[in-house]
C-alpha cells in the first residue's frame, strides 16, 4: 500500500492501494481501521463528497489511535440518496451475519475467516480483506 498521507505531529498514516477520488461527487468508501498498539483491527462503511478530506477527519475523530488503510472507493454518484440508502442497506445485512461484530458508527469487528467482502450499489464490487 502507498502511504498518501502522514498526520505532521501525530505521525499516523492513511494509505492506499488506489487511488483517492478527486472529482466532486458522491462516494461509498470502506476502509480498514488498524490500531497503533496493536489489536484487532476495525472496518468502516461509509459516504463522502470530499474522500481525502474526511479520511483526515476520521484520524481526528478516532484521536490518532488508528492508521487507516483506504480498501474501496465506489464509482462516482451524482446522488447522496444513492449512496447512503447502499450504505445503511450494507450495514443492515452485514450486521446479521454470524461472528459479525458491529460497532456503532458503521464499524464492524469481522471473523478471521473473512477473506472477501462484496458491496452491491449497481452491480457487485468485490474487496479483498
Amino acid at each position: 500500500m502507498e502511504t498518501i498521507y502522514t498526520h505532521r505531529t501525530k505521525r499516523n498514516t492513511i494509505s492506499s492501494n488506489m487511488p483517492i477520488p478527486t472529482k466532486d461527487g458522491n462516494y461509498i468508501y470502506f476502509i480498514r481501521l488498524v490500531p497503533i498498539c496493536g489489536g484487532i483491527p476495525r472496518y468502516k462503511i461509509g459516504t463522502t463528497n470530499r474522500p481525502l478530506q474526511r479520511l483526515k477527519e476520521h484520524l481526528k475523530n478516532y484521536k490518532y489511535e488508528f492508521n487507516i488503510e483506504v480498501l474501496w472507493f465506489s464509482p462516482r454518484y451524482g446522488s447522496v440518496e444513492t449512496t447512503t440508502r447502499v450504505e445503511r442497506r450494507m450495514i443492515r445485512f452485514w450486521s446479521e451475519f454470524l461472528g459479525w461484530e458491529y460497532i456503532p458508527n458503521d464499524r464492524f469487528i469481522l471473523p478471521d475467516d473473512v477473506t472477501e467482502i462484496s458491496i452491491r450499489v449497481r452491480k457487485d464490487y468485490f474487496i479483498r480483506i
